[in-house]
């Protein structure tokens, strides 16, 4: 099947064929490379036609990528004024949002929702944040007692409409001195250099379908996922760095901001990006909420790519 055309692969092919590279789409959007790259790719693979031509003076569109530009543009701005009207319209709302997210995760795309939403009309909704496991989540999605959920699998329950609100690809956190002593590079590091480590892992009961991907990856390339990393389970984040530092293993977490890392740790990027964690946003599909939609579509518009550091604690590795 192929996948399905999104508005932010619209936006992310705009962005490229105006900026005339991928790198100053990705900027324009405030996203990483890979993200555009993959978003464009995606576009193409829809509509199976070349829309873009990379030639060492950028990145130009082809014939077809014109005609899809003017149309793009045209469909990008209604879009966001349908938004911009909808938002117009005083709320229902007669109990505040409730919103759950698992474990660790990075609040960047809620956060700059929760502004969006305070800066509109909506700015008298309530919100209770609660971090709940993904299965609890889901849980409480069909008992009704939460509204908004932030898993890390796109859920196949009909009953819920899903959006992907965040994509990470994940490098590794390693002890300097490891680092040094393994010459792990900054610009070649894959799985394979890591078979000396020990994978210091989350609690597979907050995702277990993401820890179980991430596990059997690890294993494909020959790193040890068994119960010796069970300790770091429930641990306070100090001590999952204390363990990082003293050398031995690694954990797997995404790049960007890393000033809440002790010096003690280095951050290296994975050659290819193999790990990519994603979070979707799960919402009741019979949800009548104004609030709730301006809330996810901020969420997902543009899709964001975020940095490590801007987490709930913690090593931030799932």
């Amino acid at each position: 099947m192929q996948p399905r055309v999104e508005i932010r692969h619209l936006r992310a092919f705009v962005a490229v064929a105006e900026a005339g590279s991928l790198s100053a789409g990705a900027r324009s959007l405030n996203v990483s490379q890979p993200a555009v790259s993959q978003s464009v790719a995606v576009l193409e693979d829809s509509l199976n036609t070349r829309l873009l031509v990379r030639g060492p003076g950028g990145t130009s569109p082809t014939p077809a990528g014109t005609v899809l530009l003017s149309e793009a543009r045209i469909l990008i701005g209604r879009f966001e004024n349908v938004l911009a009207k909808m938002a117009n319209f005083a709320p229902e709302v007669s109990a505040p949002l409730r919103i759950a997210f698992p474990g660790e995760m990075t609040l960047h795309p809620l956060t700059d929702a929760l502004s969006k939403l305070a800066a509109s009309r909506f700015r008298s909704t309530g919100v209770q944040i609660s971090q709940l496991p993904c299965t609890a989540q889901l849980a409480a999605l069909r008992k009704g007692t939460l509204d908004l959920a932030l898993i890390r699998e796109r859920p196949t329950d009909e009953n819920l409409d899903v959006a992907l609100v965040a994509e990470e690809p994940l490098g590794v956190l390693v002890a300097t001195e490891q680092a040094q002593r393994l010459r792990l590079g900054a610009a070649d590091l894959r799985l394979d250099d890591l078979k000396s480590l020990q994978w210091l892992d989350f609690p597979r009961s907050d995702s277990p379908a993401w820890h179980d991907h991430v596990a059997a990856v690890l294993r494909n390339h020959g790193i040890g996922t068994g119960a010796e990393t069970a300790e770091a389970r429930g641990q306070v984040p100090e001590v999952k760095l204390a363990q990082l530092s003293m050398g031995g293993r690694f954990a797997l977490v995404p790049g960007g901001h890393l000033q809440r890392f002790p010096n003690s740790l280095s951050w290296i990027p994975l050659v290819g990006g193999p790990l990519v964690r994603r979070t979707w946003a799960g919402w009741p599909a019979s949800s009548k909420r104004r609030d709730l939609a301006l809330l996810v579509a901020a969420m997902e518009d543009p899709l964001h790519t975020v940095a490590a550091g801007e987490t709930v604690g913690g090593t931030n590795d799932h």
